[in-house]
Order: structure tokens, then sequence, then C-alpha cells
């Protein structure tokens, strides 16, 4: 085979990959609300989870908790995205009870899974739950 026939189609096949990931990251709809009960390692429990997601913005409610945050996006693979999360009120530092951290989501069928991790004080908080369009 010539090596320019040969360079044509290594390029092609790349291309090829690259589009089809780039498609089943763009099949991805997580637009919307979404709910669920939150359980925790330590700490509080027992609160709701409202995760919004736009084409542009991602942001989090504990209505229980009185605080919430807003997420930035930091990357996907493999069907799961990762953010960190700040959280904008009820936080600590305002004298609240909720902590920055990292949420990873993921699709469960017709529902998404949701993860959360993060620290205070030398202490690993970890939450997660099974959340449902709104």
């Amino acid at each position: 085979m010539p090596r320019s026939l040969f360079s044509r189609l290594i390029i092609l096949l790349l291309a090829s990959v690259a589009f089809s990931e780039q498609a089943s990251a763009q099949s991805l709809d997580l637009s919307g609300t979404w709910t669920g009960p939150a359980a925790q390692n330590a700490g509080s429990s027992g609160y709701t989870v409202v995760l919004t997601i736009t084409g542009t913005d991602a942001v989090t409610n504990y209505p229980e908790l009185d605080c919430g945050g807003k997420l930035a996006r930091v990357g996907e693979a493999n069907g799961y995205v990762f953010f960190t999360e700040t959280i904008t009120r009820g936080g600590t530092s305002s004298g609240g009870s909720c902590i920055d951290g990292s949420v990873t989501i993921a699709p469960a069928g017709r529902k998404l899974a949701w993860g959360w991790v993060g620290s205070y004080k030398g202490e690993v908080y970890v939450a997660w739950s099974k959340l449902v369009r709104e």
C-alpha cells in the first residue's frame, strides 16, 4: 500500500473515532432539573439534592441545608461528567454548614447517578443520590 494512501486511511480512521466520541458526548442530554434524596457518610443526612443544568450553567440547591452552589464543568469521560462545586449560599465562610466539593454525575437509565466528595477540617465527606428529572 503506498505510504500516502496509508496516511490518509489513518487520518480517516482517527477522524471517525473523534467524530464518534464527539457525537456520543453530544447525545448525553443532561439539561433540566433533577432531584433526589441524598445519603451522606457523616454530618448532615436526609436532605434533598436539586441539580439544575442548562446549556451554559449548572447549579445546586440543598433546601433542607439552606445552601446551594454553582458547578464548573471540568471534564467528561466514559459517560461521566465531572464538576467542581463552589458553595454560593449557606457556606461555612458565612456561618452555614455547606462546603465546596466535587460532583460526578452519570446517566443511570432514566435517572442520574450523583456523587459528591469534599473535605473540611481534616474530615472527608461523601454523599450520593439517584436523581430524577422533574
